[in-house]
């Protein structure tokens, strides 16, 4: 099962840049997970309506590219891990609307939802 795990950073942040190699190895670690680390400021046009609150904050897609978490997480190992978990076992959902706000950055990372 091919999961999509975004985290969402920003080159000032030193949060972000001490949890870039947390984030890395735990995707080395995992098959199945595509990754994307993603500076917002690469992305402004894409993140226009989305409200970031903190840094590191993460987005976890399904494997039919259904978004079912966007939030801050706090940047250690465990954390992803659980959450990652819970996702592929399908306790994780976010709300449609909530979901649509994040859809511009997806389909910028080219995450498309399949459609049946």
């Amino acid at each position: 099962m091919t999961m999509h795990v975004v985290c969402l950073c920003a080159a000032w942040c030193g949060t972000c840049r001490d949890y870039l190699p947390v984030f890395t190895a735990l995707a080395e670690a995992q098959a199945g997970w595509r990754t994307h680390w993603v500076d917002v400021e690469d992305f402004e046009a894409a993140l226009d309506e989305a409200d970031i609150t903190t840094f590191p904050m993460i987005l976890i897609a399904n494997s039919e590219g259904t978004l079912c978490f966007a939030g801050p997480v706090t940047p250690q190992p465990g954390m992803l891990q659980r959450l990652c978990d819970a996702a592929r076992q399908g306790s994780l959902r976010l709300g449609d609307a909530e979901a649509a706000t994040w859809q511009p950055l997806l389909e910028a990372l080219q995450i498309r939802r399949s459609v049946a």
